[in-house]
C-alpha cells in the first residue's frame, strides 16, 4: 500500500477519487492510522498513530545513515489478525524535509512488526514510544529549522514577558516537575532530553520555574556545543532578568562565548505579515497481491469464527488446508485540509480478499470511511463514519460518531456512540460512552476516565468503567489500562507497559497484559452451547434466554470466557557501531476454551495452556557486507506443560544497487512433548522488493518448509501402549505483488 502526498485544487476531485477507490479491491494490513509532523526544539518529529496498542522495542540504523529498522510489538492483536502484506507511507518533501518512506510489515514473530524507514537525506534518527500506547515517534535531530511555523517551533528564542495573572497551582506543579526532570537529565548528561522538558516548561504561563529554566536552556545548548543557540537563550534571560546572582552567572557565561560573526544588515525594514495557512493534500494508492501455497494453515472456518483471535500454541497441530490461493488488493485514500483555524480529513480504506480455492469465503472489509474535523483554536473536534477505536472503552472498529470539547485548560470531555463494525450472528448492537481526559494531572502523570454501555437485542451487552493512565519522564514512558464490567462484576482487561530509551539508544521494555479472549459481553453466550439444548446454535439473545436468566447467563459467560495473560521484560543494547545484543523473557497463558461446535478442532473445546515461558537472545549485526545491511540472529527456548521447544532463526535485510531490498532467512524449530511426540522443521525463505520506480513497487517472497514428526497415539481402549506414527512434510508458500501510488 502506498501513500502519496501532493497538492489538490479542490474537493470535487476528492469525491471522484473516493468513487474510484471504492471500486477497487484492497488489502487488510492498514495498521498505521495517522502520521503527524511537529517541531520539538531543533528536531523534526514524525508521530505515528496506530490502529491498535503497540510497544516500541528497538531501532537499528545502518552506517549509510539513510535506512533505519524500527521494531515494535503488538499488544492486543497479532499479525495473523492484521493480515498479510505491508503498508508503505511515502512522504515527498513534506514541509521542507527531503523524501521519506516508511514501510510497515510483519516481523519474525506473530506479534512482532517492523518499520523500514528510508531517508532521502542521511542523518541521525532517534525513536521512542509516542504520547500513548498507540503511538511511536521518530525524532530527526537538527531538522526542525526546516519546519518554520510548525507546532512547537522555538527556533529563535523570544523574550517571555511575565504579564497577566499569576500562574495557577496546577501550572506551578507542572512546571516544577518539568524543571526537576530537566535538572536530573542535565546531571546525567542527557542534554537533549533536558531541552525537551525545558521547551515545554517555557511554553507555560510565567511561573516560579520560568527563570531558572531559561538559564538552564542556555546551559544545555552550551553543553551540546551549539554556542549560537546558547547565546540566544542567555541574551533572552538577561533581557527578562537583568538583576540577581543568577544574572551575574549568565553574564559570565555569555562573556565566555566566542564572538559571533557579524551579520549583514537586513534589506527590508519590516517583515510582511505571513499569509494565512491553507494546505490541501491527497494521499492515494492501490495494490494487488497474490498469495499461494500448499501448506498447513488454520482453516478459513476458524478465521471466520468468533474465536479467530485466539493465538496458536507453539507446536500445535494446526488445522489443515493443503492448498491456499488468494488474491488481495488494496485501496487507500486520505484527503486533508489544514488552515490556521481547523484541520479536516476524509479517510477511506477498503479491503477485499478473493479466495480462489474457496470462493464462498471471499469477503470485503471496509476498515475506515470517516470525516474528521478539528477546530484548533476553539478546542473541539468530531469524527463521523467507520473508524478504529482510540480508547475510552471502545474495543473494536465501529460505525458512529465521536467528539470532544476543551472547556478549560487541557481538560477534555469526550463522547462516543456507534455500532460495532463486525456483525455477531443476527443480533442488533449499539453503544454509547463518555470520557474525561487531562494531561499532566499531577506532575508528569496524565490520563482519562470513561464509562461505556453496549446494548444487544434490547439487553445490556456490556456496561463498563475504566481508566487509561500515562506518565513520562525523560526517556521513560509508562502506560496503564484498566477496564471493569459492572454488569458482570468482573475485570475485562488490565495492562501496564513501560519503555525506557537511554541516551546510548539502549531500550528497556516491560509488559503485563491480562484480558478476556473476547471482551466480556452477553453476546459471548452465542459462541458456546446451552447445556440444556446441546447441538442447538443460537443467533439472537432472546431464544438463548428462554431457559435461563440474564444473571445466570452472565455467570456462565464469566466462567467460560478464557483469560489471556502475557508478560515480558526485554533489553536491546548497542555494543559498538556494528553489533547490538538483545534479550527477553516472556510468559503467556490462555485459559480453557469451551466447546465451539461450528469450528473444526474446537467441537470439544480446548484445555488451558498453562504457563508457556520463553527466553530469547538476539545478536544484531550492522553493515557487515555493505553500508545498508542488517543481520538478526535469534535463539528462543520454550517451556510449557505440553512441550519443550527450541527456535533458531536468522534474517538478513540488505539494500543492493539502492533500489533492491533482498531478505534471505532461515528458521529451525523442534519440540518434544511429555508423551514422547517430537517434531522438527527447517524453513528457508527469500523476499525481494524493487522500489526503483517513483510510483510503482514490486515485491515477491518464497518460503519452503521441510518437516518431520513422530506422533504418539494412545490406544482408545487403554489396553495397549501408545503407538508411534512417522510423518514428513514439504510445504511451500509464495507471494507476488505490485503497488501503485497516485
Amino acid at each position: 500500500m502506498f501513500f502519496h502526498r501532493h497538492a489538490m485544487p479542490g474537493v470535487p476531485q476528492v469525491l471522484l477519487a473516493c468513487l474510484t477507490a471504492a471500486a477497487l479491491p484492497a488489502q487488510a494490513a492498514f495498521i498505521v492510522d495517522q502520521v503527524q509532523l511537529r517541531r520539538e526544539g531543533d528536531a523534526a518529529v514524525l508521530a505515528l498513530q496506530f490502529a491498535t496498542e503497540v510497544q516500541f522495542q528497538r531501532q537499528i540504523a545502518t552506517s549509510a545513515g539513510d535506512t533505519v529498522l524500527i521494531v515494535y510489538q503488538l499488544v492486543s492483536t497479532t499479525n495473523r489478525e492484521i493480515g498479510p502484506g505491508s503498508q508503505l507511507i511515502a512522504l515527498d518533501h513534506l514541509k521542507g524535509l527531503d523524501r521519506l518512506r516508511l514501510t510497515d510489515e510483519p516481523g519474525q514473530a506473530d506479534r512482532e512488526r517492523r518499520i523500514v524507514l528510508r531517508l532521502g537525506e542521511p542523518g541521525a534518527v532517534r525513536v521512542r514510544q509516542g504520547a500513548d500506547n498507540r503511538g511511536i515517534e521518530i525524532v530527526l535531530p537538527g531538522r526542525g529549522d526546516r519546519l518554520a511555523g510548525a507546532p512547537g517551533d522555538r527556533s529563535a528564542p523570544q523574550p517571555r514577558v511575565a504579564t497577566g495573572a499569576p500562574a495557577s497551582a496546577d501550572t506551578e506543579a507542572q512546571a516544577k516537575a518539568l524543571l526537576d526532570n530537566a535538572t536530573q537529565a542535565m546531571a546525567s548528561g542527557s542534554h537533549r532530553l533536558a531541552l525537551d522538558g525545558l521547551n515545554a516548561l517555557l511554553d507555560l504561563p510565567p511561573n516560579a520555574a520560568t527563570r531558572p529554566a531559561q538559564a538552564l536552556a542556555g546551559d544545555a545548548w552550551l553543553a551540546l556545543g551549539d554556542t549560537r543557540r546558547a547565546r540566544a537563550e542567555y541574551e533572552t534571560f538577561l533581557r527578562l532578568y537583568p538583576q540577581g546572582e543568577d544574572s551575574d552567572r549568565v553574564r559570565q557565561r555569555l562573556a565566555g562565548l566566542p564572538a559571533e560573526a557579524a551579520r549583514p544588515a537586513p534589506q527590508v525594514a519590516e517583515r510582511e505579515p505571513a499569509a494565512p495557512r491553507d494546505d490541501t493534500t491527497l494521499d492515494a494508492s492501490v495494490s494487488m497481491n497474490w498469495y499461494g501455497g500448499n501448506g498447513q494453515l488454520r482453516s478459513q472456518d476458524f478465521q471466520d469464527s468468533p474465536i479467530a483471535g485466539l493465538p496458536p500454541t507453539v507446536g500445535e497441530a494446526q488445522f489443515s488446508s493443503d492448498r491456499a490461493s488468494q488474491v488481495i488488493g488494496a485501496a487507500d485514500l486520505s484527503w486533508r485540509r489544514r488552515t490556521d483555524d481547523q484541520d479536516q480529513r476524509v479517510v477511506f480504506r477498503n479491503a477485499y480478499t478473493r479466495d480462489l480455492e474457496r470462493p464462498e469465503k471471499s469477503r470485503n472489509r471496509l476498515s475506515a470511511a470517516y470525516f474528521d474535523h478539528r477546530a484548533l483554536k476553539d478546542g473541539w473536534g468530531v469524527r463521523l463514519g467507520r473508524q478504529s477505536p482510540t480508547g475510552g472503552g471502545v474495543m473494536g472498529r465501529f460505525d458512529g460518531l465521536q467528539g470532544y470539547v476543551t472547556p478549560v485548560g487541557k481538560l477534555r470531555l469526550g463522547a462516543v456512540a456507534g455500532v460495532p463494525a463486525e456483525p455477531l450472528f443476527d443480533t442488533q448492537r449499539h453503544f454509547y460512552g463518555l470520557r474525561v481526559e487531562q494531561d499532566r494531572v499531577v506532575g508528569a502523570l496524565g490520563g482519562s476516565l470513561y464509562a461505556i454501555e453496549q446494548r444487544i437485542d434490547g439487553e445490556v451487552d456490556r456496561r463498563a468503567v475504566g481508566m487509561d493512565l500515562r506518565w513520562f519522564s525523560g526517556g521513560t514512558s509508562v502506560f496503564a489500562q484498566f477496564d471493569y464490567d459492572v454488569a458482570f462484576n468482573a475485570t475485562n482487561a488490565v495492562s501496564v507497559q513501560g519503555t525506557h530509551v537511554a541516551e546510548d539508544n539502549t531500550v528497556y521494555t516491560l509488559l503485563y497484559d491480562r484480558r478476556a479472549l473476547a471482551p466480556l459481553s452477553l453476546g459471548n453466550a452465542l459462541t458456546f452451547e446451552d447445556p440444556a439444548q446441546p447441538g442447538v446454535i443460537f443467533t439472537r439473545i432472546a431464544p438463548r434466554l428462554a431457559n435461563t436468566t440474564v444473571a445466570a447467563l452472565r455467570e456462565q459467560i464469566v466462567a467460560l470466557t478464557p483469560m489471556v495473560t502475557q508478560a515480558q521484560a526485554g533489553i536491546t543494547k548497542p555494543l559498538n557501531p556494528h553489533w547490538s545484543v538483545g534479550a527477553s523473557l516472556g510468559l503467556t497463558n490462555t485459559g480453557a476454551i469451551p466447546p465451539v461446535p461450528e469450528v473444526p478442532g474446537f467441537e470439544t473445546g480446548r484445555p488451558a495452556t498453562g504457563d508457556i515461558v520463553s527466553a530469547t537472545a538476539q545478536l544484531i549485526g550492522l553493515n557487515l557486507l555493505s553500508d545498508r545491511d542488517t543481520h538478526v540472529g535469534v535463539i528462543t527456548t520454550i517451556r510449557s506443560p505440553q512441550l519443550d521447544g527450541l527456535l533458531l532463526a536468522y534474517n538478513q535485510s540488505a539494500w543492493w544497487w539502492t533500489d533492491w531490498q533482498v531478505e534471505p532467512s532461515l528458521q529451525y524449530y523442534r519440540d518434544r512433548t511429555p508423551e514422547g511426540s517430537r517434531s522438527e522443521r527447517w524453513t528457508p525463505g527469500l523476499r525481494i522488493t524493487y522500489r526503483g520506480w517513483k510510483k510503482v513497487a514490486l515485491e515477491t517472497s518464497l518460503t519452503y518448509e521441510i518437516g518431520k514428526a513422530t506422533r504418539m497415539l494412545a490406544d482408545p481402549a487403554g489396553s495397549a501402549p501408545p503407538t508411534a506414527t512417522q510423518e514428513s512434510s514439504r510445504r511451500a508458500s509464495y507471494a507476488l505483488g505490485a503497488r501503485f501510488e497516485f
